[in-house]
């Protein structure tokens, strides 16, 4: 998995994953396998296994915007999506990076990753750090951490649909 490789300025992987990229030259949505690193760098592969990215750029530097949902009123989605799935970032130069999510949990979790990438915040303390802490305040730091959040909320499912058989 060569896409999965940190570079020295990343910090962190805070989103790996396939979303749809338009393309520049006739609209068209293309699955695309995209990184965003805590560091701010973004990068977009042809696929998964791919060595070299097809293009990057550094979100704390290079971007005036990030567009979500219905903000996004010149776009259209591909077929069978929904439009709260759509996603504009706008970056100097006059480049935009169009993208869209298979469903809105994904795109909420996508628009999260890169607001944290542009951010300067630092990630929560780890787990093991966290033992004087009250549970409100564990909630807190656990949804300010997109991939911590989603491994929770999973198992939290997978133990309620255990115990409810």
């Amino acid at each position: 998995m060569a896409s999965l490789k940190v570079e020295d300025k990343d910090v962190m992987i805070l989103r790996a994953g396939y979303i749809y990229r338009q393309r520049t030259f006739f609209k068209k949505w293309r699955r695309t396998w995209l990184v965003v690193c805590l560091g701010g760098s973004v990068r977009y592969y042809r696929n998964r296994n791919a060595s070299r990215p097809q293009k990057s750029f550094d979100v704390k530097n290079d971007c005036i915007a990030i567009k979500a949902g219905k903000q996004c009123k010149t776009m259209l989605p591909p077929k069978d999506i929904d439009t709260g799935c759509l996603m504009e970032i706008v970056l100097i130069g006059d480049r935009t990076l169009k993208l869209c999510a298979a469903d809105p949990d994904q795109s909420r979790m996508w628009h999260h990753a890169f607001k944290r990438a542009q951010s300067d915040k630092q990630l929560p303390t780890p787990r093991h750090e966290r033992r004087n802490l009250r549970p409100e305040e564990i909630e807190e730091l656990e949804e300010k951490s997109c991939w911590y959040c989603c491994c929770r909320k999973n198992k939290i499912q997978m133990l309620r649909d255990i115990t409810s058989r």
